[in-house]
């Protein structure tokens, strides 16, 4: 029998598939892990930034998509005010400087 396969194609390692490298993503889990609060929201916050660190670059400057992606976790972290101005500025940093580091090893 021929034909396409009845499941559907899954990414192989050698597919160009959209990832943050493997460092960063630990360093981005550690930053989030180091934060004073513990919550679920941050933690799908943590996700959506990391996953829109893995689409950056594809379409636009990397460093402005990086900013994008730092500055939309921002700012859901203070309107559900799950952190304080201290942490959230720390955090802030933070992240940029990991965004410096991936730009800088890519």
């Amino acid at each position: 029998m021929t034909g396409p396969a009845t499941q559907p194609a899954l990414p192989t390692s050698t597919e160009d598939v959209p990832e943050v490298p493997g460092w960063a993503e630990k360093s981005v889990r550690d930053i989030f892990a180091a934060l004073p609060v513990q919550d679920t929201r941050i933690d799908r916050i943590r996700d959506a930034y990391l996953d829109c660190l893995a689409g950056a670059g594809r379409t636009q400057d990397l460093d402005m998509e990086h900013d994008r992606c730092r500055q939309r976790a921002m700012t859901a972290l203070q309107a559900d005010g799950l952190l304080a101005d201290s942490p959230l500025h720390d955090l802030d940093q933070r992240l940029a400087a990991l965004e410096a580091d991936i730009t800088a090893n890519i």
